[in-house]
């Protein structure tokens, strides 16, 4: 996990990658990114949810147009 991850509101994972949205609405992402799985679009702002699959990952914001 990386250093300093605090104010947590939201979690998801996948198989070798894990997600956290804190409570400002960015998203923080960490591990295998070998499909670019734990890179954070730059798009993905006001984020509510997070969920996290084999190779990919989707996020949620307030808006509701997903990211993934």
């Amino acid at each position: 996990m990386p250093g300093g991850l605090a104010d947590v509101v939201a979690i998801g994972a996948g198989d070798l990658h894990r997600l956290a949205v804190k409570s400002d609405g960015s998203v923080v992402a960490w591990g295998s990114d070998l499909f670019g799985q734990a890179t954070v679009p730059q798009k993905a702002i006001n984020v509510v949810a997070v969920a996290g699959g084999g190779e990919h990952s989707l996020a949620v914001p307030a808006d509701d147009a997903v990211t993934a």
